[in-house]
């Protein structure tokens, strides 16, 4: 079922408050496409007893607590709509898989891959290349949604004209981040964040346009910038007022 066509031509007159009193102005309405999330949710998962393998042994033996995780993707998405007959829902499904790193004491970034997980690890995975998996299966529900509001929801997904965007970062244990020949084994815990948006397009009531205010460039040059330079600290510190030596008589 379409989505009703929302006029959004004319315009109106309006009171406004200035500086010189009561004044009219047109108000005209315009169509703007914005970004709207629908809905946001946030999951989380701990297992102990996970094993990687790290690209060399980082300096000093141990890897910092909080993981780096990179070139994350979503795969698997699949959003149903799961309604009864006296309650709005949704369904979300789907995996987000991320390239884990960590750091070491002086900061060196160390590829990790996630060759081995305890059986029960939940909804984490390996992915093919030892990435690290967040397998999700949530149902939502929206008591307070119109029937407007969710059948906008069942239109962006008929119409595919929805996003998914996956948010995800990890720790390990600080207790027990030793390594031993490039291997680590510890207890990590992950945080999933997933918001569920759309192009929207949206009738909106404004005054006008904005006004551009062209600017133009100042040319100074070095020595001109360097005046309005603040003084060094200089190590030992020493005097804190600098005299130029062409005014010097």
């Amino acid at each position: 079922m379409p989505l009703p066509t929302v006029p959004c031509t004319g315009k109106t007159v309006v009171n406004v408050i200035t500086e010189y009193g009561c004044a009219e102005r047109d108000l005209i309405f315009e169509c703007i496409k914005v970004k709207k999330v629908f809905d946001e949710f946030a999951l989380r998962d701990c297992v102990e007893g996970v094993r990687f393998e790290l690209c060399r042994d980082p300096h000093g033996g141990q890897i910092e607590p909080q993981l780096v995780l990179r070139n994350c993707t979503l795969c698997d998405v699949d959003i149903r709509d799961i309604s009864n007959g006296t309650e709005k829902r949704l369904r979300f499904s789907g995996k987000v898989c991320c390239e884990v790193y960590g750091k070491d004491c002086k900061g060196n970034i160390i590829r990790m891959r996630v060759i081995d997980l305890p059986c029960n690890s939940g909804n984490l995975s390996i992915g093919p290349d030892g990435e690290l998996c967040f397998n999700f299966s949530v149902r939502r529900e929206y008591p307070d949604a119109t029937e407007e509001n969710f059948r906008s929801l069942i239109h962006f997904l008929d119409q595919e004209r929805f996003e998914l965007q996956a948010f995800m970062e990890a720790v390990i244990d600080e207790d027990n981040n030793e390594t031993s020949n490039e291997f680590l084994v510890t207890s990590l815990g992950v945080f999933l964040a997933i918001k569920f948006d759309a192009e929207v397009q949206l009738c909106v009531p404004v005054l006008g346009y904005c006004e551009i205010e062209e600017v133009v460039p100042i040319e100074e040059n070095f020595c001109e910038r360097f005046e309005f330079e603040g003084i060094p600290s200089f190590n030992p510190a020493q005097l804190d007022k600098a005299i130029s030596p062409y005014n010097a008589k």
